[in-house]
Order: structure tokens, then sequence, then C-alpha cells
């Protein structure tokens, strides 16, 4: 079965075409249930994270317990999407795709979903979610064979920064277009904010030296890119994440844009759960 192509896995804003939506996630309202507890299945299921934030202000900006993986999830199918690794059942009433996620004893787990029959009538999604399952479940026998796991890498280099190579930096985009994101002394302050750009990319070699991990992959806009810590205003804890890209044909990496730690964990946690030593929002 050719899946239609979907904008996202649930509804992601209040006014979102239902069309754009793949599945609904059902809750019981009337029993103190919320939109949140179907993830609450998953998280039960899974191995141990902590799929909020840790800092103060991060936790005020997501009202929601989870923002980590509803993030996490939504992209992970919009990847399997892609790869065609959606699996239907051969009556094409039911569907699966690998979360990308493991249980506690490392089995894959699924996210099962059943055809919504009266979709036009009810103005609802194509589908509905049915639950979240591990690679043992019986439940996955009309998938033969399970979907695999979405994956990001082609290339293995690309997970490991060069040292070698020299870093251009696009100041425009990230001293003017983005300065929201700067500390908030920097804001106001251009030839600072200059200054303190250009003193942190300095020392980012020497700390890859010292430590690889400091490089955290990073999936964006269907292509890989490395993080590396912006120490701007604090020498022992990043400010913003610098986004680097390599390119190949010029053999540099190139400085397109900086991230608040959220987002940048947001879309580092696609590829694999982040070390923390400095992604750490």
């Amino acid at each position: 079965m050719a899946i239609k192509k979907y904008s996202s896995l649930t509804k992601r804003y209040p006014d979102q075409p239902v069309n754009e939506i793949f599945a609904h996630f059902p809750y019981d309202g009337e029993n103190n249930e919320t939109w949140e507890t179907p993830y609450m299945q998953l998280i039960k299921l899974a191995k141990d994270e902590d799929w909020h934030f840790n800092r103060a202000e991060l936790k005020s900006k997501y009202k929601q317990q989870f923002p980590i993986l509803t993030n996490y999830l939504n992209y992970t199918f919009l990847r399997a999407q892609d790869l065609k690794l959606i699996s239907f059942s051969a009556d094409d009433d039911k569907a699966c795709f690998n979360t990308g996620l493991q249980t506690k004893d490392e089995k894959d787990i699924f996210a099962l979903f059943f055809k919504n029959k009266e979709a036009k009538r009810y103005k609802a999604p194509d589908w509905t979610l049915y639950t979240f399952v591990d690679s043992y479940s019986t439940k996955l026998n009309h998938y033969k064979p399970l979907p695999d796991l979405p994956t990001y890498i082609n290339d293995p280099s690309d997970l490991v920064f060069d040292t070698k190579l020299e870093i251009e930096i696009n100041t425009d985009h990230i001293i003017d277009q983005n300065k929201d994101r700067l500390p908030a002394v920097l804001q106001s302050n251009r030839r600072l904010a200059m200054t303190a750009l250009n003193g942190s990319i300095e020392s980012l070699k020497s700390k890859v030296l010292r430590n690889y991990k400091v490089a955290i992959p990073h999936w964006y806009e269907n292509k890989m890119q490395l993080l590396l810590p912006l120490n701007l205003t604090d020498d022992n804890n990043a400010d913003v994440a610098l986004v680097i890209d390599k390119d190949k044909q010029r053999n540099i990496y190139r400085a397109t844009t900086i991230l608040t730690m959220d987002l940048a964990y947001i879309d580092a946690r696609l590829i694999t759960r982040p070390d923390r030593e400095w992604l750490n929002p």
C-alpha cells in the first residue's frame, strides 16, 4: 500500500488541517486522562530516559510533560514515512512503524495503528493509535517482515568533527538575524558579541581533540550536521549550540546558525541520546 504524505504524526497546532495528520491518539478525559496519556504508555515500556528539560526556564516554556518525546516520535514517524518504513497489514486496516526506542531488555518498540474507517464523516485523521508493543508481541503477527528502524546515517565520517578543517562563520545570520538566541548581555552589543563568538570558536578544536564526544550529530532538513558548544559568557557552561555543515567541495565547515539548548537537544535526540556533558537543557 502506498501511504499518502502526511505533515505530522499527530495534531501539532490547533487549526492544523486534519488531512495533514496521520493519526489520532485517543485518551479518556472522563477518567482524568489527557492527550499525553498515550505517551506515558510508551515511557513505561521504554528504557528510562528524561523526556523533559532540566532548566527551570525551559520547564516553564514547554507546557507539557514530555516535549522531547513528542517531538522525537513525530520526526521519527516522518523519517519512517520518507524511507517507506511504515508497514501495513494484508487487509490495509492496520499499520505500524519502528519507534527507534527499546525496552529495558533491548527489544525494539513499535507503534501500532488501526484505520479510522469513518475518518471523512467525523473529520478525523485516517488512523488511530492502537498501542505500543515490543518486538515479541503477537500483535505484530500482521507484519512480515517487521519494519526496520528509521536511520539517518549515510556517511559515518559525518558523525566526527575533523579538526583539520577550517570553520567559516556566517556572522550576519548568527549575530544579526538570531541575536535573540544570544545571552541577553550580548544582544545589544554587536562588537562584544563578535568578540565572544570568535573567541569561543577558536577554542572548539582543542575541546574536540580532548573529547570527541563534544561534537554531537544533529539532523535537520534531511541532512546531517554537527553541534558544538559556544561558551560565550561562561567558561564552564555553553550558552548556545553552534551548528556546522561540512562543505565537502571546499573541504571546510560552514557555521550556519546557533540554536538554543532546547532546540539543539530535540534535533540531536533523533540520532541518538546525547551525552549531557554540555548539551544539557
